[in-house]
């Protein structure tokens, strides 16, 4: 099996289709969004955490959500969980309404001035400046007019500081995911239907080799390949472009073939219905295209409007995207990356399943 792996290898690096979407296509990428040196795409992420359940806390977020820039999420999160979000950089900024907020039903009730809470991250100086003047004058917007300077509701900033991300660093990981699903999806159909055509599979069958070894054959070259592939686009974007990887780039390659496997699956399954190369081209960027823009390859999902964030999560790229980002970006180890490789195992057993079922030898 090792020799027919070898062979394997051989053939695709003598394929230049196949070297172009495995290698030239993604490193092409990888340069333009390096020289572009791009800051950041999409809108900031807000969380209001109101323990006053006042009119005024009730207006104030009505007014943050009024403003679409900030993107204030409807999801319920404690405080806790809000501010651990700020300061691993999942979350922009933070407004905590405490509990004693004025209130504007009872007209004559004294009024303690209780300070708002607004936190931050340190990843973007220039917007933090302006939301914490809108917040500012929001909360201003929000108290009584017949409120004295004395009894103004303050808000007291607080600056967390999280590590440098720049956008080149997060994109970087979607162009090495990207790399490894369209090489995956695109030739294993392609290399399929060629051998269906040329009847080369009719013949495996009914040679001495056990049919498994083929296919495992296959599995291990292209696992093989998108290592490669991961170290270059990888080694491209840190030594060239200067991108900076904050966590451990051994668990990355942890992460690449378990991936890899479930679009190597998918191209299986595409293969099935591919009658010709063409064809399976065809079907292979039909599926690709999609993923790569709505799994958040090149920009945050949050920023899709209506349903469209939560059906990416059904896509088999997000998780994928997810752990490189939480390693490389947030430098979380790989078991803290558990979730996502436990869907990308789920999606890689269903896949098999499913491959196996339908592909067919003639």
């Amino acid at each position: 099996m090792l020799a027919f792996t070898f062979a394997n290898l051989k053939m695709m690096a003598r394929n230049r289709q196949a070297i172009f979407w495995a290698l030239f296509f993604p490193l092409l990428l990888v340069v333009v969004f390096g020289l572009l040196d791009i800051k950041g795409v999409g809108s900031p992420n807000l969380v209001l955490v109101d323990q006053a359940d006042t009119a005024a806390s009730k207006l104030l977020r009505d007014e943050l959500a009024a403003i679409e820039f900030l993107g204030l999420e409807d999801a319920p999160i404690s405080e806790s969980a809000a501010r651990g979000r700020v300061a691993d950089g999942d979350l922009d900024y933070l407004v905590i309404i405490p509990a004693g907020f004025v209130d504007l039903s009872p007209q004559d009730t004294p009024i303690v001035p209780i300070p708002v809470t607004f936190l931050y991250n340190t990843r973007d100086a220039q917007r933090n400046q302006l939301v914490d003047g809108v917040v500012r004058n929001l909360v201003a917007k929000v108290q009584p007019a017949n409120l004295s300077a004395e009894q103004a509701l303050p808000v007291v900033s607080t600056e967390i500081l999280v590590p440098e991300v720049s956008y080149f660093d997060s994109v970087l990981m979607g162009l090495m995911a990207l790399g490894i699903m369209t090489s995956a999806i695109i030739s294993i159909p392609v290399r399929i239907s060629t051998y269906r055509n040329q009847s080369i599979l009719k013949r495996l069958l009914v040679t001495p080799l056990p049919i498994w070894k083929y296919f495992a054959s296959e599995i291990a070259a292209h696992l093989v390949l998108a290592m490669v592939q991961a170290a270059i686009i990888l080694s491209v974007g840190v030594f060239v472009f200067g991108a900076k990887i904050h966590g451990n780039p051994a668990w990355l390659f942890v992460i690449v073939p378990l991936g890899s496997l479930v679009f190597l699956n998918i191209g299986f399954i595409l293969s099935a219905w591919a009658r010709t190369p063409a064809a399976a081209s065809g079907m292979g960027n039909a599926v690709v295209l999609p993923m790569m823009f709505f799994a958040g390859t090149f920009f945050s999902t949050n920023t899709f409007p209506w349903i469209l964030p939560y059906l990416a999560e059904g896509l088999p790229l997000t998780p994928m995207l997810s752990a490189l980002r939480q390693v490389a970006i947030d430098g979380a180890p790989l078991w803290e990356t558990w979730p996502q490789l436990a869907i990308l195992a789920g999606w890689a057993a269903g896949t098999a399943v499913v491959a196996a079922k339908v592909f067919r030898f003639s």
